[in-house]
């Protein structure tokens, strides 16, 4: 790479190092408004004006909360990686962390990671695996919130159960520790992979902490209300607009939907 290049490349990263945050949050505003506009702005419009303030005002409230347990979850998992960021920190973090719910899966959360890196010194190896461990749990909350409708209105519940066979394989994997750890002894022999084995290790026992019996139902439980809240919210909502539903089918629709979305890693993924 020549020296205009090389002088590109670094005024980038500088611009994403300190405007970084701005940046992610006007890309974040561009997608919503260029989603509102396919969807017809004028007839979403119309839509919320029939909405009664008062049941807005409880879905908000609603997921206000929701969003409450999301960051409990986020800092017991740093508090469980001995990551010591102040309480003040950690909430700067994970809501930064939001804008980037429009990426497929919300992998773009990876963000806070290189956020608690830049501004705490923190390794991001450390870190990736907690947003990984919240993506899990929060599949699994969702895929039981799917599975609940599925039963109660007698449709097939097999997709759900091939995700959560699927995760309770790779969580199994994860807490065999010797195998774990016998593959992380082989990629070391890789190239290229073999030059990143202290970090990969390090991914790993993060990892395998995150996962263990007790973290792992304290985090889905947390997973559980934040989920089921806005699944209470999104029923309100059909409700508002004159549905008759049931608090299940707020509960099955929101939890199927964003199991889709996340297995298909459509934009949004979880949320």
């Amino acid at each position: 790479m020549n020296d205009y290049g090389e002088s590109v490349v670094d005024y980038g990263r500088a611009v994403v190092r300190n405007h970084g945050v701005w940046l992610t949050a006007l890309l974040s505003v561009v997608v919503f408004l260029g989603l509102a506009a396919y969807a017809n702005v004028g007839d979403v419009t119309s839509a919320l004006t029939t909405l009664n303030w008062g049941t807005f005002a409880a879905v908000i409230g609603l997921t206000t909360v929701g969003y409450g347990f999301r960051f409990a979850k986020w800092h017991y998992y740093l508090r469980l990686l001995e990551v010591d960021v102040p309480l003040e920190a950690s909430a700067i973090t994970f809501f930064s962390g939001l804008m980037m719910v429009v990426t497929p899966g919300k992998a773009g959360e990876v963000w806070k990671a290189w956020f608690l890196r830049d501004q705490r010194g923190v390794p991001a190896t450390k870190t990736t695996s907690v947003v990984g461990a919240e993506r899990v749990t929060d599949l699994i909350a969702l895929s039981a919130m799917a599975a609940l409708g599925l039963l109660v209105y007698s449709h097939s519940s097999l997709p759900v159960v091939v995700v959560l066979s699927a995760i309770a394989a790779g969580i199994g994997l994860l807490q065999w520790r010797r195998a774990s750890l016998a593959i992380l002894g082989r990629l070391e022999s890789v190239p290229i992979v073999g030059d990143y084995a202290t970090e990969l290790e390090r991914f790993y026992e993060s990892t395998y902490r995150l996962f263990r019996l007790r973290p792992l139902v304290v985090s889905t439980l947390c997973s559980l209300a934040a989920w089921g809240l806005e699944g209470v919210a999104l029923w309100l909502v059909l409700e508002g607009f004159g549905l008759e539903t049931s608090v299940v089918i707020g509960l099955f629709v929101f939890g199927l939907g964003s199991v889709v979305g996340a297995v298909s890693m459509l934009p949004g993924g979880l949320a």
